[in-house]
C-alpha cells in the first residue's frame, strides 16, 4: 500500500541529500520510500534501546563500579552544577 507522506521544505531537502549520498555509495537507485523505512527501523530499534536501558536499575557491582571512578580534585561541586553539566551533554 503507499500513502503519500506531507514533508516540511526543508525536510525534503534533506531526505534528498540523503538519497544522493546513499545513491553514490551505493551506485544504485535508492527510492525514497526505502530510505525512509530505514530510518523508520532506525528510530525504533533506538527507541528499543533506550527504553531497555532506562528501565533496568544499576546492580550493586555497578554502583560499586560507579563509585571507584570519582576522583578527588579539591574542587567544590554542587549538586546543581552537576544536574546542569548532565543536561547540556544528553541534549
Amino acid at each position: 500500500m503507499s500513502a503519500s507522506v506531507k514533508l516540511r521544505e526543508r525536510d525534503k531537502q534533506r531526505l534528498d541529500r540523503l538519497q544522493g549520498k546513499i545513491m553514490a555509495r551505493e551506485s544504485r537507485h535508492v527510492p525514497q520510500q526505502t530510505i525512509l523505512s530505514w530510518l523508520l527501523d532506525l528510530g525504533e530499534a533506538e527507541e528499543r534501546h533506550r527504553g531497555q536501558n532506562a528501565a533496568r536499575p544499576l546492580s550493586p557491582r555497578e554502583i560499586a563500579s560507579l563509585k571507584r571512578l570519582a576522583v578527588r580534585t579539591g574542587v567544590a561541586t554542587r549538586e546543581e552544577e552537576i544536574d546542569a553539566a548532565v543536561a547540556r551533554a544528553i541534549r
